[in-house]
């Protein structure tokens, strides 16, 4: 059952459906929210905030854009809205053993797969010194596969300036991995 027909069961009062939709995204969220906040208990209480905005929102989703983007929009203002109330704390993009065994390939040997961990890992320690901004964009066009379009409806931006800003971050991050190169 796609996302479009879970609502409509949901809006119709279909208890089941609420948690197949929730077991959709809790995961994805969590994950987006936790590179967000670099903090395990905020995202779990930014998460709970997510879904309980979405549920009273729900009958106002239109489908203009995809329930998931939809979702990830929510997700990110509420990140916004927990910065501004904690000006002093700095994201740090950092994942979790799970994540990354997510990002490999399932027919990759294990030697591979540690190979792969171990490039991510430096990857991701270089994301960290970029601007928040070059971070949210390269996580979800690169870790969570959103389309140009969906990632500029999600940041609030036009599919142009979402480019722009995904061409300049991964020079930046191209950059970053350059200078631990050189200085090695």
């Amino acid at each position: 059952m796609n996302d479009h027909d879970l609502i409509r069961e949901i809006l119709s009062g279909d208890e089941e459906a609420v948690n197949e939709l929730h077991n959709r995204y809790v995961d994805r969220l969590f994950h987006y929210i936790y590179i967000q906040t670099n903090s395990y208990h905020d995202s779990e209480e930014l998460l709970q905030d997510v879904f309980f905005k979405a549920a009273r929102q729900l009958e106002r989703f239109e489908g203009r854009s995809s329930f998931k983007t939809w979702l990830f929009k929510i997700a990110r203002n509420m990140v916004i809205d927990y910065y501004r109330k904690k000006p002093a704390k700095r994201n740090s993009i950092t994942m979790e053993t799970d994540t990354l065994t997510a990002l490999a390939g399932e027919n990759e040997s294990a030697e591979t797969t540690v190979i792969r961990h171990l490039h991510i890992n430096e990857v991701l320690k270089k994301m960290d010194k970029l601007p928040t901004h070059y971070q949210t964009v390269l996580h979800l066009r690169f870790v969570e596969d959103f389309s140009i379009k969906e990632t500029a409806d999600i940041m609030g931006k036009s599919s142009l300036a979402v480019k722009s800003m995904q061409r300049r971050a991964r020079l930046a991050l191209a950059e970053e991995i350059s200078l631990e190169v050189s200085s090695r």
